[in-house]
């Protein structure tokens, strides 16, 4: 299941650090028993500024990952607790410092840091396979979805919104032209599918910045599973996307506004619009929260597939358990509209036509406010 998530991350522990290490002779002192004395006696607040999630999120994922590796995990030379691992990427995710800086402030080096990192986002992949954090609804919850959205403003059949973010990155070192989008940075893309309560239900991220929504969307598990008819849509349900998507009776879109829309059209892509823009703050709250997400230092491509992953899995697990960020700073990129959308070599005539007959058919259903 893990790579439904991400790119690729199939490399070497051994090989793991590369080009992200640099010399540690000569480094700071490091702090004395930050994890193990400072932080205990934080109060809830003060744990949840610091790690952007509260202590009982901590104790529930130290609990998660012993079951999924319950034997004590080394990390080089040194044996590190379960616990002080976990303080130490969820530190890591929550706040944009060097991870130079990280390690001092653990009283560890630099490469267990990094090894640290590592191992415990792979830990929650495997929580993820066993607990379902981030999943694609069926049944009951399926149809609780659609309700949530219908509620809204009445369009109907909804199960997810979809769209994509840019993760700002360190200017690779291959292919970098690649990875510079349309906002001239470096970048990585996030694809999300999320519900009516901002919780992820499909992510998949490493995509270079320059790639077209939907080009990202055909490289997707997701995708795949869509077309092989792997994943259902009851009751005639669709995904809601912005325009830079193209229709389908499995993917609603807005109507193009070259000029002349009718009030029934305006009032089709208002209403989608409403409900679409809880993918936009899902992005948004993931990035405030995650803060490591609004800039990542390494140049390790598929660590930062990784981290991403790791981060959403974490916003779920926030969700679920009603943890609720605190002080967020929403990303005005990701109010970005696409409007161009990719050009279409190969169209399915009919699947075209019976998507656009659907879209009609739900326009002409809703009532214009």
């Amino acid at each position: 299941m893990e790579n439904a998530f991400i790119m690729v991350i199939s490399i070497a522990d051994d090989m793991f650090f590369g080009s992200d290490e640099e010399d540690e002779s000569g480094t700071v002192p490091k702090v004395v028993d930050y994890g193990e004395e400072i932080v205990p006696p934080y109060s809830d607040h003060q744990f949840k500024t610091h790690f952007r999630v509260g202590p009982a999120i901590f104790e529930l994922l130290v609990g998660m990952v012993h079951d999924v590796v319950p034997q004590e995990v080394h990390c080089g030379r040194q044996a590190i607790p379960l616990e002080k691992q976990i303080i130490i990427t969820l530190w890591c995710l929550a706040n944009i410092e060097s991870f130079r800086s990280v390690a001092d402030r653990f009283g560890i080096t630099k490469s267990t840091c990094w090894d640290v990192l590592y191992r415990t986002c792979k830990h929650l992949l495997r929580v993820n396979n066993v607990h379902h954090i981030i999943s694609w609804p069926i049944g009951a919850r399926c149809q609780r979805i659609m309700n949530e959205f219908q509620s809204v403003n009445g369009f109907p059949g909804i199960i997810g919104a979809i769209d994509e973010c840019h993760i700002r990155i360190k200017k690779p070192q291959e292919h970098p032209n690649s990875y510079c989008n349309r906002k001239n940075y470096h970048s990585v893309l996030l694809q999300g599918v999320c519900d009516h309560s901002k919780v992820f239900l499909d992510v998949y991220a490493g995509e270079p910045g320059s790639m077209h929504d939907m080009g990202m969307f055909r490289k997707s598990d997701l995708y795949y599973r869509i077309i092989n008819n792997e994943i259902e849509f009851p009751q005639d349900s669709h995904l809601i996307g912005d325009l830079a998507y193209k229709l389908s009776t499995t993917l609603m879109v807005g109507f193009k506004n070259l000029g002349g829309l009718t009030n029934a059209q305006m009032n089709f892509n208002y209403k989608l619009s409403q409900c679409r823009v809880d993918i936009e703050n899902a992005f948004g709250y993931l990035k405030g929260r995650f803060r490591r997400l609004k800039y990542m230092e390494t140049i390790r491509l598929d660590l930062m597939s990784l981290l991403i992953v790791s981060s959403c899995i974490l916003h779920n697990l926030c969700i679920f358990n009603n943890d609720l960020p605190e002080n967020i700073v929403m990303d005005n990129e990701v109010q970005e509209i696409r409007n161009d959308i990719l050009h279409e070599p190969h169209v399915d005539q009919f699947e075209e036509n019976q998507a656009i007959i659907k879209r009609t058919m739900i326009m002409n259903a809703l009532v214009i406010d």
